[in-house]
């Protein structure tokens, strides 16, 4: 009898068995519905010789979208990159788009939705053994770097269970195209699907239960449709999302010796900010490695609103800075989407019981009494850490039908942000109630947004026979002149730059001005020049000296910048040929590299390398105590023109003023009178130490002296060249709105 029910077992076993192995047979090609299309698409399904599974037993999953009906980024093959994905565990499968011409951005959000959806409710394509917690959508051509380290926790903080003692370490998942040309940037994300030490009593032992629960879809992509993550690589764009700071469940948490349920729906300081910010200096210490750009957006919604919006600001604390990894690399974002969230604690009792009753009635268990720690309540929020014109600017989306505290958050943090004059913008009621942007049209705006922000426009270079333009989109930014430029057939003059624009677009150089009609834009010229004893002319006046520009080039780039080299002859009527024509005396080549916008400012690099044609050359400056010579600015100067170098505010005086590497001049100088300013950093490496200044607060250039003291020529080799690199920062604003010092670390490093 046992034997026959052994055997009548077995069968039943094998014939469940050979059953599921035909599904699995048939399943992994078909159709499937795409709401894209319209139609039913191409899938294969591809399992890995070494899967990975989550907790549950279930398998980790990249769903990868194919031959969609825009350009992709990545330049491996479909083939190969779906062989690293099975090489890495997952199961694949693929979606074969087939060019379609609805499989374009942003509408192919939809079926982002969709297939979370699918996955969420435990059927995809026939697979019902796909994880919840870490399923990825990716679009051809991007790979995923999964649970990257970003934060050890502290167990003291939410004390939650009690048997948690040890600290895990939170994690980000980073999905980047991978062999790019150029780089992309990326927008982060703070789940709200908390990840969290579990306690099993059964097994009277801690469990990975909840674990690396960032990405769980019930709670987060298909809990609120929300595609704005995954769909952001069809705008040029990585994403990552890190588990949520608040390391345990977000109704729980309590402080040592606390209440229970202290923190039952919010995060404390100092661990939310440490957090964050060595999650952002994190990601952007795997920028080089990744292909991505270093720019780095947040887009946070209701908790990951919250948490996220701890990146924005520009404060310096040090209880929050000193903690974390990645130490030294900055934790700054470039911009903000934050949705529905909690920004400044101290607001939250402006309309009782308007939606945020647990916090009315908790933070006081937390804080005392908000009237006696307003200071440490403050604190608390990411309102605390805004506090100047450095914040990221940042769009606010929100439904005005949603808990009405989110409201009233929303409208202080923008008001605080616009009294600075951050780029505030809004998205409002796309939807209804507490919920992300769904449709098309209120994605694109999200995207367009980063966009803006996070890739610069398209530095275009035009190059024509008498002049070189660089612009940006509808933006000039700078001339150089190729031909031969005079005043009535005096002062002819040639490689210089003019005009140099403002950030607004006004005109910040002067040429031929009547003070000095020998000044000319951005300039670099001398008084003396000597082959032996001979003088030849003075480049600096324009007498007997000119300049032959015999080619420009455009120089290609690895970055987003764009590049000039012009090769120029210096010549004059004092050292001819044996026919009488002007001999070459020094080959000039420059090199002007200028770079994308950022935020409130543009760099520009110019390198100047000098190499005599004839022995026994010697350059110098001015024949006078001054000695002026070299890298000159001549821009306009207002009434209200200040100098500023590292070690403060600087005079200028008749004679050279030692100062610093980089000297800033700012004033009104942009549209309408609005401050703006112009800095000019010297490198390091210069031949002569770049630390003597000529300055002038009106009618005259500025100059970068070289070599110093001028009065004496020294040797100009024609065996190596004399190199001078510069770079200029225009800037809007006041020397206080740009981080000149750092910009300048960064410079001399190059």
């Amino acid at each position: 009898m046992f034997k026959v029910l052994y055997f009548q077992l077995h069968a039943l076993t094998l014939y469940f068995a050979l059953v599921f192995l035909s599904i699995t047979s048939c399943a992994s090609t078909g159709k499937w519905a795409s709401k894209v299309t319209g139609s039913n698409i191409n899938y294969k399904i591809n399992e890995p010789k070494n899967p990975i599974k989550d907790f549950t037993g279930n398998y980790l999953t990249a769903i990868y979208l194919e031959n969609l009906g825009f350009a992709k980024i990545g330049r491996n093959s479909n083939t190969e990159d779906v062989a690293w994905l099975l090489s890495q565990g997952y199961r694949v499968i693929e979606l074969d788009y087939a060019k379609n011409k609805k499989a374009v951005p942003t509408n192919i959000n939809k079926d982002i939705i969709a297939i979370n959806n699918a996955i969420a409710s435990g059927d995809f394509c026939g697979i019902k053994t796909c994880s919840t917690s870490k399923s990825y959508i990716l679009f051809e051509g991007y790979r995923i770097t999964r649970d990257v380290p970003y934060f050890k926790d502290d167990p003291t903080v939410y004390n939650t269970p009690t048997e948690y003692t040890k600290g895990d370490m939170l994690h980000m998942d980073i999905i980047y195209p991978a062999n790019t040309e150029v780089t992309v940037p990326t927008v982060v994300s703070f789940s709200f699907s908390n990840s969290y030490a579990t306690y099993d009593s059964d097994k009277k032992g801690l469990t990975d239960a909840h674990k690396n629960f960032r990405m769980f879809l019930p709670y987060t992509f298909a809990g609120f449709n929300d595609s704005f993550l995954e769909g952001a690589p069809a705008h040029g764009m990585a994403w990552a999302i890190a588990d949520h700071p608040k390391y345990c469940p977000w109704g729980s948490g309590k402080p040592t010796n606390g209440k229970n349920d202290t923190y039952k729906s919010y995060q404390v300081n100092p661990d939310t900010a440490q957090k964050v910010k060595s999650a952002i200096r994190t990601l952007r210490a795997m920028s080089s490695e990744l292909g991505l750009s270093g720019k780095i957006g947040v887009y946070g919604f209701s908790r990951g609103s919250t948490a996220g919006a701890m990146a924005v600001g520009d404060k310096i604390v040090s209880e929050f800075e000193n903690a974390g990894f990645n130490m030294g690399i900055p934790d700054d974002v470039q911009a903000a989407a934050l949705g529905p969230g909690v920004f400044d604690y101290t607001q939250i009792y402006n309309t009782i019981d308007d939606g945020d009753s647990n916090l009315e009635t908790r933070c006081p268990w937390a804080w005392g009494k908000l009237e006696k720690n307003y200071d440490l309540w403050q604190s608390m929020s990411a309102s605390y850490l805004v506090e100047s014109s450095k914040t990221a600017p940042t769009l606010f989306f929100y439904n005005t039908d949603d808990d009405a505290y989110y409201h009233d958050q929303i409208t202080h943090f923008k008001s605080k942000l616009d009294t600075l004059n951050i780029p505030t913008s809004t998205l409002i009621n796309y939807g209804t109630g507490h919920a992300v942007p769904q449709t098309s049209e209120a994605l694109n705006k999200l995207y367009d947004f980063f966009k803006k922000h996070l890739k610069p426009s398209t530095i275009e270079v035009v190059i024509k026979p008498d002049m070189v333009s660089f612009v940006e989109g509808t933006d000039s930014i700078l001339n150089y002149q190729v031909a031969e430029k005079s005043l009535n057939d005096t002062y002819k003059r040639t490689n210089y730059i003019h005009p140099l624009y403002t950030l607004d677009s006004e005109v910040l150089t002067e040429d031929f001005p009547e003070d000095h009609p020998h000044h000319r834009g951005i300039f670099w010229a001398w008084h003396q020049l000597y082959i032996g004893a001979k003088r030849m002319g003075d480049g600096w006046e324009i007498e007997n000296f000119t300049w032959d520009v015999t080619s420009v080039k455009e120089l290609k780039q690895l970055d987003n910048s764009k590049a000039i080299e012009a090769e120029v002859l210096w010549k004059s009527n004092q050292w001819l040929d044996t026919h009488g024509n002007e001999k070459p005396m020094v080959k000039e080549t420059t090199t002007i590299k200028v770079y994308p916008k950022e935020k409130n400012y543009r760099q520009i690099d110019i390198e100047i390398s000098i190499l005599a044609l004839e022995e026994d050359m010697r350059i110098g400056g001015s024949e006078d105590a001054k000695g002026y010579g070299g890298f000159s600015p001549r821009i306009k100067l207002t009434d209200d023109i200040i100098f500023t170098s590292s070690k403060g505010q600087v005079t200028p005086t008749n004679l050279p003023v030692k100062a610093d590497s980089w000297m800033d001049i700012s004033g009104s100088l942009g549209k309408e009178g609005k401050q703006a300013g112009l800095s000019i950093l010297c490198h390091p490496k210069n031949p002569e130490p770049s630390n003597q200044w000529i300055l002038r607060a009106k009618r005259s250039m500025q100059n970068a002296v070289f070599p110093y003291p001028g009065a004496t020529p020294i040797p100009l080799s024609n065996i190596q060249p004399t190199i001078l690199r510069y770079r200029l920062i225009i800037h809007e604003g006041g020397i206080n709105t740009i981080d000149t010092p750092t910009i300048y670390e960064d410079y001399s490093k190059s």
